[in-house]
């Protein structure tokens, strides 16, 4: 589905297959995180635990990133930050809001 990603200093620009291109703000990936601890989960009773207000730094960067699997992407953030993995479907959610 990604043909190409290229991080720069303040965004990560993606090359898709079809060749669109979409570009995304670090501070928007890291605020957008959908790891459990950022994005909180819910148990078997719609209690929802987690998802706790995130102190960002101004300046995020991503120290890199790897693949996962077939189907998403893993960002290390300057924060020390790395636990969520971004599908790539949730990417181009993202990249077009």
């Amino acid at each position: 589905m990604i043909q190409s990603i290229n991080l720069f200093k303040n965004e990560v620009a993606f090359i898709w297959k079809d060749e669109t291109t979409n570009v995304i703000k670090n501070s928007v990936l890291r605020q957008k995180c959908p790891c459990a601890f950022c994005g909180g989960e819910k148990d078997v009773f719609g209690k929802k635990y987690g998802g706790e207000n995130i102190k960002m730094k101004k300046n995020i960067e991503i120290i890199k990133f790897e693949k996962v699997g077939y189907y998403g992407l893993q960002f290390f953030f300057s924060d020390g930050h790395k636990d969520g993995i971004y599908t790539f479907v949730f990417l181009k959610t993202l990249a077009n809001n």
